[in-house]
């Protein structure tokens, strides 16, 4: 009964194993001017300030957006309080800090179906007892 939990386990395992670098690998495209200032915006409205911008040269900044205008948006970085003047055209994307809401329903439902597996694991092996 053991070997027959240790194959499907393993295959299992070999099904699944090309997927993971396939989740990983994809690269965003960079956002346009305008897609940056709409997202700006609805931060600044939803009061979610805290966020990473990667710029279009390769740095980062991370901190709080204060303010928006025209042309671009200003961000304190928490640690240091230093103000960073920023082009939505300089940018290319604006992420929150933290998980997305994605991200954490794809851990709880993988440690549901982790458990599911687990507890039908040991109901299966335990029927006969």
């Amino acid at each position: 009964m053991t070997r027959r939990l240790l194959t499907l386990s393993l295959a299992f395992a070999i099904v699944l194993t090309p997927f993971g670098p396939a989740a990983y690998g994809k690269k965003k495209p960079d956002q346009t001017p305008d897609k940056v200032k709409t997202e700006i915006e609805s931060r600044i409205n939803k009061k979610e300030e805290h966020v990473k911008v990667k710029l279009r040269s390769g740095s980062q900044v991370k901190g709080r957006i204060t303010q928006s205008s025209a042309n671009g948006f200003t961000v304190i970085d928490d640690k240091s309080g230093s103000r960073t003047e920023i082009a939505y055209t300089d940018v290319s994307n604006v992420e929150g800090r933290g998980m997305s809401k994605t991200k954490k329903t794809l851990i709880g439902v993988g440690i549901g179906v982790a458990l599911f597996a687990a507890a039908f694991a040991y109901s299966f092996t335990h029927i006969w007892d």
